[in-house]
């Protein structure tokens, strides 16, 4: 069996055999990407992205007017992923809600399904996703200069896509075939700029037009994944355990880059025990070598999308009670703020992949600590900051009995 159709087959077994606690599960990642695309909504590139918007019969959250399913799906999961504030897979190094969740739902407005299919969808779409970017190495793909969510996005949202239109095991394979062929996300360095979000909405934009043109009967390449896709990699795929991939999903309590997370974490910790962090002249964070590739210490970054990547920026959050807060990262480095040092830490190195870890330093003082997801009622009061929309969360978490998906997505916007 190839790669992809050993993914179609896992994306269609997964959700058929989900209990209830990972369809809940699911829709708390509906609830918490949405959430995103919301806080997405008011970032300085939602604007620019109104120009490439086309006209069709789907609202879209931050344009006016409605639009193309593609735009819908380019728009809102590029938002999602925007403030670095997504559900992230550490082992795979994708960030699967943003690839998935828009896709499934903008799908299920556009096909005017019930919400039991969207749950499917996004079961479907992350066991997708996940799988590749776990086959073939996940964070060490950053090392060959690699984005594994722009190079995998599209199985995540095609998958998604095939569930959605009941496409068979064969169909779902070409469907993810086609997402192959234009597999691709270089990771830059220097500027990290607009072009690295619109990869994301790029790549699940790609993996939903895969699904219909596999329904219409186009085709691809089924051995992608295999020489290719491992010649081009410079990495064999390697088979994992059987998911769902979705529970071992961490959401994200900082709008950062994922590496500077447990950075945050180790500082709390310090502060919990007294120690002054914010009178400190230096704080040195050593992080896995691998994971040093897209995070700087930038102190005047050009814009909001590299100050999410900032640690300088981060600490700066924390330390001004704003750690969780997106629009800290759209203003100016707040006066005062300690000189931050980014530096590789090849002892945390064996964490990877599961493991993001890193080492804070407040001389004399020194903490090793991995992120702390947040729990179930610190993503409802998350979505509760970036949408001030009560009402949405008890129907999202029922989603499963919600008739209409479409009534549930165009909700959060009016």
């Amino acid at each position: 069996m190839t790669v992809l159709a050993d993914l179609a087959a896992r994306s269609i077994r997964a959700p058929r055999q989900a209990g209830t606690e990972t369809r809940s599960l699911a829709a708390l990642h509906v609830l918490d990407t949405m959430g995103c695309v919301a806080a997405g909504a008011s970032h300085p590139l939602a604007a620019g992205l109104a120009a490439i918007a086309q006209a069709g019969e789907l609202p879209v959250t931050g344009l006016a007017g409605r639009h193309s399913l593609r735009t819908a799906v380019l728009v809102e999961s590029t938002l999602a992923h925007v403030d670095e504030y997504d559900a992230f897979h550490p082992a795979a190094a994708v960030v699967p809600s943003a690839v998935t969740v828009p896709a499934a739902l903008a799908v299920a407005d556009h096909e005017d399904l019930p919400g039991r299919a969207v749950v499917d969808a996004v079961i479907a779409g992350y066991e997708a996703v996940v799988e590749a970017g776990m086959r073939f190495g996940g964070p060490r793909l950053y090392e060959r200069a690699w984005w594994p969510t722009a190079l995998f996005g599209a199985l995540g949202s095609a998958a998604a896509t095939a569930s959605l239109l009941s496409l068979d095991k064969k169909r779902t394979t070409t469907a993810l075939s086609i997402a192959a062929a234009g597999l691709g996300g270089l990771l830059g360095t220097g500027v990290l700029g607009t072009g690295h979000y619109l990869l994301t909405g790029r790549a699940a934009a790609d993996g939903v037009e895969a699904a219909y043109l596999a329904r219409a009967g186009a085709n691809a390449s089924p051995t992608l994944l295999d020489e290719p896709a491992s010649t081009a990699l410079g990495t064999a795929p390697v088979q994992t355990p059987d998911g769902p991939h979705l529970a071992t999903c961490a959401f994200k309590a900082y709008p950062c880059a994922r590496p500077l997370h447990a950075a945050l974490d180790a500082l709390t910790s310090l502060m919990e025990q007294g120690v002054p962090v914010a009178e400190a002249q230096q704080i040195e964070i050593g992080l896995p070598e691998p994971l040093l590739r897209f995070v700087t210490a930038d102190r005047h970054p050009p814009g909001p999308t590299e100050a999410a990547a900032s640690a300088a920026f981060a600490v700066a959050a924390l330390l001004a009670n704003a750690a969780d807060d997106v629009a800290f990262y759209r203003g100016p480095l707040p006066p005062g703020t300690p000189e931050v040092m980014l530096l590789p830490a090849p002892d945390l190195n064996h964490h990877l992949p599961d493991r993001w870890t890193a080492r804070v330093k407040v001389p004399p003082h020194e903490e090793v600590r991995e992120a702390c997801p947040p729990d179930k009622e610190a993503i409802t009061a998350k979505f509760r900051r970036n949408t001030a929309s009560d009402a949405w969360i008890a129907h999202c978490l029922a989603l499963d009995d919600v008739p209409r998906a479409r009534d549930l997505r165009r909700s959060l916007r009016y």
